[in-house]
């Protein structure tokens, strides 16, 4: 029987550490002026800044192409890895067996092979379809391999926190981040049934320091070992003067807010005339939701695009649909993506300024997991990325509010249910 008490003891103890890192939520719920101005509109150097102060970026001109789906990814960006003359880092959260992980695999012993300093970081959850035969290949051939928070039991209260970061950084002076994984489904074109559609970008220039700097931190956190020498400063640190102007940020969990938070927050505030958002896990807690209702009802138009049954995430699906009607009833419009499942995670606010990256629109992303985003103060992007969405609407079908209303009964019981767990989603 003591024994019995004393485990009891220790679980409950264990709770009282886990529960709390777990099911906590956003911290910030409204935007307060200082003094007798507001919040300045996106696209104005005083809004940018505010974000560069919150954030802890530093916007700079870079070059940046934005790529579509598989067919426009990935060839290129092996033919990268394959010119890189130093070193490779890949982050990776996803990552299952198949031709695309295949040629990860011998790309990188062949770049290890020929001298090259090649890092390669995955998620403990998200990449547990690596075999061990796989790794072991490439730490043979000189890949410096490792994995991010392992389950064990004195990091229980980190089990929760994810490296849900996809990026590439080549030589210290281009680099790739957006949706991408690893697995099979991400190639083809992005609208046929098992091609997943998405959006990733490749940028050259000073910017890509702060995906390094991602990097290195989660190396460090997993190998207890800073990664430093020359050779990271090789980079292209020179402004462009073609370029766009770009910041990485990288957000990662606090009990306070987070620079992912602090952003869409400023962002929806900021926004005086459009919010078009894709993104493929959309479960907004209360004040994020009372802020989007809030944009709306000052006149901002408000479009968010998602993959609708399309999804690969069921339990998310329902949630998202549970607050449906509360932000459609204040103007907010909703489009399923018909083809395939949508996995972009990019942003449009007035045309001017959003991101592209790995942030969902979920409690997940802001505040349990390491995330990056490239944030973009830039025009040209913007027109880039407006079209892409309007394109993916001739593919989508628009909610009507009144049919939704009419959904079946076991339907509206799961929204429920799934309510339960939103801030885990």
């Amino acid at each position: 029987m003591g024994a019995l008490i004393v485990a009891a003891i220790a679980i409950g103890f264990l709770l009282l550490l886990v529960i709390p890192y777990v099911t906590r939520e956003t911290r910030v719920n409204r935007v307060e002026k200082v003094g007798s101005t507001g919040l300045p509109p996106p696209g104005t150097d005083i809004f940018r800044q505010h974000i560069e102060l919150l954030t802890g970026s530093t916007f700079s001109r870079t070059r940046v192409e934005i790529l579509l789906n598989g067919d426009g990814t990935y060839d290129r960006l092996f033919e990268d890895v394959r010119n890189a003359k130093r070193s490779i880092m890949w982050h990776v959260f996803y990552h299952r067996p198949g031709r695309l992980s295949d040629r990860v695999r011998e790309t990188l012993i062949e770049k290890a092979r020929e001298g090259l300093q090649v890092f390669f970081l995955h998620d403990f959850f998200g990449a547990d379809g690596l075999k061990g035969d796989y790794v072991d290949g490439m730490k043979a051939a000189g890949v410096h391999v490792k994995v991010f928070r392992p389950v064990k039991w004195n990091l229980l209260f980190k089990m929760g926190q994810r490296m849900h970061i996809r990026a590439v950084v080549i030589d210290g002076r281009l680099a790739y981040t957006g949706g991408m994984g690893i697995d099979d489904r991400w190639l083809g074109d992005g609208r046929s049934k098992d091609s997943w559609r998405d959006t990733n970008v490749r940028f050259e220039g000073p910017a890509v320091s702060g995906l390094q700097a991602a990097f290195i931190q989660n190396w460090a956190e997993s190998t207890a070992s800073l990664l430093v020498g020359e050779e990271l400063f090789e980079g292209d640190d020179e402004p462009s003067a073609d370029g766009e102007r770009v910041a990485v940020m990288h957000t990662d969990p606090s009990m306070g807010s987070t620079n992912a938070e602090r952003f869409f927050i400023l962002s929806i505030a900021g926004a005086r005339k459009s919010i078009w958002i894709t993104n493929p896990y959309v479960v907004p807690d209360d004040d994020f939701r009372k802020l989007l209702i809030e944009a709306a009802q000052r006149g901002v138009d408000v479009r968010i695009l998602t993959p609708g049954r399309n999804t690969d995430q069921r339990a998310t699906y329902y949630a998202s649909r549970a607050h449906l009607e509360e932000l459609m009833e204040a103007g907010i419009r909703y489009w399923d993506y018909d083809p395939t499942m949508i996995h972009a995670k990019t942003m449009v606010v007035d045309g001017v300024w959003g991101y592209i990256g790995t942030v969902n629109l979920d409690n997940r992303s802001m505040i349990l997991n390491d995330e990056v985003a490239l944030m973009y103060d830039s025009l040209a992007i913007g027109e880039q990325l407006t079209t892409i969405f309007l394109d993916d609407l001739e593919r989508s079908t628009e909610i009507d509010l009144e049919e939704f209303r009419r959904r079946p009964q076991h339907e509206k019981a799961l929204e429920q249910a799934t309510r339960l767990i939103a801030s885990l989603l």
